[in-house]
């Protein structure tokens, strides 16, 4: 199982609806701004407990995580 892109895409707009930096995000979510900002541009594929880590620092309900959850086959 892995996250898809849209996870970024949707963290990105999470952000900019609420008007955050990726540095002020980042403090929310307890990860580097460096990381967010990757996961954002697609370049990273953050594990569960990083994508947990910034649902709950953003806001971000569940039910749109589950959107971007993909099974490998």
């Amino acid at each position: 199982m892995y996250i898809s892109q849209n996870f970024g895409q949707i963290m990105r707009l999470h952000r900019e609806y609420k008007r955050l930096t990726l540095e002020q995000a980042s403090e929310l979510c307890g990860i580097s701004d460096k990381t967010l900002e990757n996961i954002e541009l697609g370049d990273s594929n953050p594990k569960l407990p990083t994508v947990i880590k910034i649902a709950n620092g953003l806001d971000i309900h569940i039910g749109r995580i589950q959107n971007c959850i993909v099974n490998e086959k």
